[in-house]
């Protein structure tokens, strides 16, 4: 007798199958390894925050006798931006300018230094910016008043998520580093004393720093989009504060990272703390009602949780 093994092969149906299940398992994989990555940036970002916040509060328990001047007074907060302060230098007549630097520094537009002089140089004073020439945004934060509290460490000052937002929008074509990600309260464009910071409110519901945001709400949700102009660049997070005035046009907080299928926005607070705030449902999600919570959480106003009664707390407590 002759006995034969016939080789038996896969049928079309059950490669498709085993395709399908390949396929579910890649795709599981990839989800996972997203999941991951997203996980990795968020703990980066707060961790950033953390430092940040650290780094200001223990600038504020200095002395800083190097001012010389009633600004930038012992036990201040740093200031969200840098000013222009004038000294007077035995007798009115020897008028002196000299910079005093924010959280992160002015830069100047025709290089050098022009307060040593007797007069100030309008003009040449310009806004940190977030990214391009990778010397002046390098001089904008090694030369603001937190750096060497952070270790002078330049990732301190970037998140990883804003980072790849700007790559995928374009922003610094010129291969230019993105430097900052962070934006300070304009409540601290002052002397902000860190005894009195409970004056506002709590100091557990007053802002510190936040994120520049790499999304706007377009819809009902979120789309990619990074503001590259001065004004949102600048370091500063503008907002109406109680007894100042409505701002000239009010910024919101950036919801760059992602926890299941809502945006968070990771914030610093002036206690120390760091929290992630999520972002509205659609239905609530508008571009005014975030400059509604971000303008409440700069003035230290404890936030309802129903997004649609945060309108008549920004009436009621920021006038």
């Amino acid at each position: 007798m002759n006995f034969r093994s016939k080789a038996k092969g896969f049928t079309l149906v059950e490669l498709l199958v085993v395709i399908s299940i390949l396929g579910i398992l890649a795709a599981a994989l990839t989800t996972q390894m997203t999941n991951a990555r997203e996980a990795a940036r968020a703990v980066k970002c707060k961790t950033n925050l953390k430092n940040l916040t650290q780094a200001a509060l223990a600038y504020a328990t200095e002395d800083h006798p190097d001012t010389d001047s009633n600004e930038y007074g012992d036990r201040c907060m740093p200031r969200a931006k840098s000013t222009e302060v004038f000294h007077f230098d035995r007798g009115w007549m020897a008028i002196k300018y000299k910079h005093h630097p924010g959280w992160v520094s002015w830069t100047w537009s025709s290089g050098g230094n022009p307060w040593p002089s007797r007069s100030p140089q309008a003009g040449a004073m310009k806004a940190a910016c977030f990214h391009g020439d990778p010397s002046v945004t390098y001089h904008s934060l090694s030369n603001g008043v937190l750096w060497k509290y952070v270790g002078a460490d330049v990732d301190t000052y970037v998140c990883e998520a804003h980072r790849k937002a700007c790559r995928s929008k374009g922003v610094g074509s010129l291969r230019a580093p993105i430097r900052r990600s962070y934006v300070m309260n304009k409540y601290f464009d002052a002397d902000r004393y860190v005894g009195d910071l409970s004056a506002r409110g709590s100091a557990g519901a007053l802002l510190l720093f936040a994120e520049l945001p790499a999304y706007t709400v377009k819809g009902g949700g979120f789309v990619e989009s990074v503001s590259t102009d001065t004004k949102a660049s600048d370091g500063v997070l503008d907002v109406k504060l109680s007894g100042q005035g409505a701002a000239a046009d009010e910024e919101i907080i950036g919801f760059n990272h992602r926890v299941a299928k809502r945006r968070v926005a990771h914030v610093a607070f002036a206690d120390g703390h760091v929290e992630g705030i999520v972002a509205p449902e659609k239905k609530d999600l508008t571009i005014s009602k975030l400059k509604d919570l971000t303008c409440l959480l700069c003035n230290g106003v404890d936030v309802p949780a129903d997004p649609g009664k945060w309108s008549a707390a920004k009436n009621d407590h920021v006038k």
